[in-house]
């Protein structure tokens, strides 16, 4: 499957918060939940472009989209034409519980506090902005990374 837009699995954030999240929460919900996805269903969630800018992980199409047509007062990105929320009907049941553990995982923490996650030395992030600020941040290096924090978390779970 060639994945989803950005905007689109925002959105599914939004919905799961029951309303408006900041928008460094929505890139770094959105970032994870595709880095996820790639360690545990090896393919792409988000078919948008990831960056390395000052902030962490952001996807240029979510930023651009909330810059040019803003969110509607519940907090979804709206089709600026049709004016309902972007929405993806075509979510695996994998994708799904994807999002769902992502959500239930860093639901509790602020938009920073997820950023400095995303800031940590050797992370993906973190390699691609020594490159430059607003390096795009391959797919291949955020599965390694999400192949190695699961790696970690089992070994943490047997000792």
């Amino acid at each position: 499957m060639p994945g989803h837009s950005a905007t689109a699995i925002a959105n599914e954030f939004v919905r799961l918060n029951g309303g408006p999240l900041d928008q460094m929460k929505l890139q770094k919900l959105v970032y994870m939940a595709h880095g996820w996805n790639l360690a545990l269903n090896q393919e792409p969630l988000v078919k948008d472009r990831i960056e390395a800018w000052d902030g962490g992980p952001v996807f240029r199409a979510i930023w651009d989209h909330i810059k040019f047509f803003g969110i509607s007062g519940s907090g979804f990105l709206v089709d600026p034409f049709a004016r309902n929320p972007i929405t993806t009907n075509a979510l695996t049941p994998n994708e799904r519980a994807v999002i769902d553990h992502v959500w239930k995982k860093y639901k509790p923490y602020t938009g920073h506090m997820l950023s400095e996650m995303t800031h940590q030395r050797g992370t993906p992030w973190y390699n691609s902005y020594l490159s430059g600020r607003n390096t795009a941040i391959s797919d291949e290096a955020i599965r390694d990374h999400y192949l190695e924090l699961a790696r970690l978390g089992r070994e943490q779970a047997t000792h």
